[in-house]
């Protein structure tokens, strides 16, 4: 029974409005919006020409796939990204979240064991962040492998390749079989990455298994920049290191905490370690050397690994074909490579039932 749902997640995951999608496949755009909407019944052999034309499996319009941005925080990027910037990443994380999904069913991967801890006068979110860090038994000075201690403790990380959206960093969200995945935009500078991985586990910690419904967007977002810059820069580790702050330091200082010149101004600021007229004239500096978006530092991130091992076992040890992969995922070949895996070409892993990070 082809799934109306599938259609539409599937158009928006390439980009197209309904009228052009109409216009590949030859009919009204008032006949896909009926198929869309299930009002209509698709015939098989015309099944066949939306998939080859959306290139996707035939069997992905069988699924029955959650729309993700109405369940999750995508609600608090509704006011800083397009309608159809938002449609895109909507759908492609809903398809995506099923491929992990099916791919669960017949493997394990370590428990969460991110604590849940709700801010309060008397637990601020950098002290959260600070026995958060202790919890994870992380050790002093820079987190080296960030995406390791996640993926280790519970939480699948993606990166995830959006052309030309900016303003999206990442998202953390539960699928369906409540496995809490932090999506990051592969295409933002590693110290970005890194921040917004330390920014969604903060909303992971704090925010998402909270009954607390008053508090605002505005306050969540807030709370997660401040658990962010403890848990990446510890107060009591880093204080030190930031007092007098220099702009020739700059360079040294982000390749040792792995966090933009920016953000290490900031929180040479925030420490009090220099004056707010200095942490303007680093700036400032900053911008004169055209590093306000570009900075001319690297720092180095690890890959996310869960989902490739995942797949490998499937292939691996479990024997499943390219088509079979095809099936489960909802994905072709190339989307699984690009989208799933991040790799340009597949490579075997030998992994063992439970997987080992």
């Amino acid at each position: 029974m082809i799934n109306g749902r599938s259609i539409k997640l599937a158009r928006e995951s390439r980009g197209l409005s309904q009228s052009k999608l109409s216009e590949l496949l030859g009919v009204t755009q008032a006949s896909l919006s009926r198929f869309e909407k299930g009002v209509l019944t698709v015939a098989p052999e015309f099944v066949s020409k939306i998939a080859q034309v959306l290139n996707y499996p035939a069997s992905f319009f069988e699924k029955d796939i959650c729309i993700v941005g109405e369940t999750s925080l995508f609600y608090r990027k509704r006011a800083s990204m397009t309608v159809k910037d938002l449609s895109i990443l909507e759908s492609k994380i809903s398809i995506l979240s099923k491929g992990i999904d099916e791919l669960m069913e017949s493997i394990n991967i370590p428990e969460l064991r991110i604590p849940s801890v709700e801010p309060s006068v008397d637990n601020s979110p950098q002290e959260i962040a600070y026995k958060v860090r202790n919890f994870l038994d992380v050790p002093a000075g820079p987190i080296d492998k960030i995406v390791s201690l996640l993926e280790k403790n519970g939480v699948i990380v993606m990166f995830l390749d959006v052309d030309d959206m900016e303003k999206f960093d990442g998202l953390t969200m539960f699928t369906m079989n409540q496995a809490p995945v932090i999506w990051i935009n592969r295409n933002i500078p590693n110290d970005r990455k890194r921040f917004s991985l330390a920014h969604e586990l903060g909303h992971l910690v704090m925010h998402l298994r909270s009954d607390n419904l008053e508090k605002s967007e505005e306050q969540k977002e807030l709370e997660a920049n401040e658990f962010a810059g403890e848990f990446l820069m510890p107060k009591s580790q880093c204080k030190v290191d930031l007092f007098k702050l220099k702009y020739k330091d700059l360079g040294m200082k982000k390749y040792y905490w792995k966090v933009s010149k920016a953000a290490i101004i900031y929180r040479a600021k925030e420490l009090k370690c220099i004056s707010e007229e200095t942490a303007r004239y680093l700036y400032v500096t900053l911008g004169r050397y055209g590093e306000r978006k570009n900075e001319s530092v690297q720092v180095p991130i690890d890959e996310p690994q869960i989902v490739k091992k995942m797949y490998s076992l499937h292939v691996s040890e479990l024997k499943y074909s390219a088509e079979e992969m095809m099936d489960i995922t909802g994905l072709m070949t190339d989307d699984i490579k690009a989208d799933l895996l991040n790799v340009s070409n597949l490579i075997s892993i030998k992994t063992r039932n439970r997987i080992q990070l």
